[in-house]
């Protein structure tokens, strides 16, 4: 176990369908790519930190600030393809563990990572993790946010746009926050080991993959154990102009921000 690597990948690209070039968006002076990758860097878990792009413009953004940057296939639209396709160009063992960070994630606590990481350490037969923070009454509905539905183990049955569960019995939701049964939101934070993601790189797309535009359906829809962590720690991903907006202002009080910001 001494000899496990663990490294963090960054997918980035200008072409957000959402919010265009929202990578070099800037948050209280700083690009939103290079929070990301400086929270990412903090964790003492953690031996390597990269960003998976196919934009010039994004490369030489993180080579400014000392980052690494892998490039990767323009063609390539979704974040965990991006970093399985960059993980080939780096020495890692088919066990080390590489974890999938999305790009937007500036508010991300670098404890994140070790919560995400943990399953994997500890259970042979998960094939991913996903961390999951609460979904509050008022983004229930917003289809930037990913709604996760649970087994009893806290393994992903679905994740959608839509709002689920169903509200129709509001009152037998459970809302402790480590118990299945309440509202949750997927945070993009996902582990794989090495392996395992290339394999899911090489996993046929999926219809619900398609339908809801969301990634971790092709695991679940292939029938792969997606195991789904609580996470306490408040998070606000970057999906409009909006939310830049409000996680600046979030971010002039968050005590990460005061460890590497100016």
């Amino acid at each position: 176990m001494s000899n496990l690597q663990i490294v963090v990948g960054i997918p980035a690209r200008m072409a957000s369908s959402r919010f265009p070039g929202k990578p070099m968006c800037r948050i209280n002076g700083l690009t939103m790519i290079e929070h990301v990758y400086r929270r990412c860097s903090l964790s003492e878990i953690v031996d390597q930190v990269f960003i998976a792009t196919c934009d010039e413009e994004i490369r030489s953004e993180v080579e400014s600030f000392g980052g690494v940057a892998i490039m990767t296939d323009p063609d390539i639209s979704r974040p965990g393809l991006r970093v399985a396709e960059a993980c080939k160009q780096l020495e890692l063992a088919d066990d080390d563990i590489v974890v999938v960070v999305q790009g937007d994630e500036a508010l991300m606590h670098p404890d994140m990572l070790d919560l995400a990481v943990k399953p994997l350490l500890v259970d042979s037969s998960i094939f991913c993790v996903n961390l999951a923070g609460d979904l509050e009454d008022e983004h229930w509905q917003d289809a930037n946010e990913i709604k996760v539905v649970c087994d009893l183990q806290m393994n992903a049955l679905y994740m959608s746009r839509s709002a689920i569960p169903s509200s129709f019995h509001p009152e037998k939701l459970r809302t402790e926050s480590n118990v299945t049964g309440g509202r949750y939101r997927q945070v993009c934070v996902f582990p794989f080991r090495k392996a395992d993601l290339l394999a899911f790189n090489e996993l046929s797309v999926t219809p619900l993959e398609l339908a809801e535009s969301v990634e971790m359906l092709r695991a679940i829809e292939h029938g792969r154990t997606v195991r789904m962590v609580y996470s306490p720690f408040a998070t606000k991903s970057v999906d409009t102009e909006d939310d830049r907006r409000a996680v600046e202002i979030l971010m002039a009080d968050d005590p990460i921000y005061k460890r590497y910001g100016s």
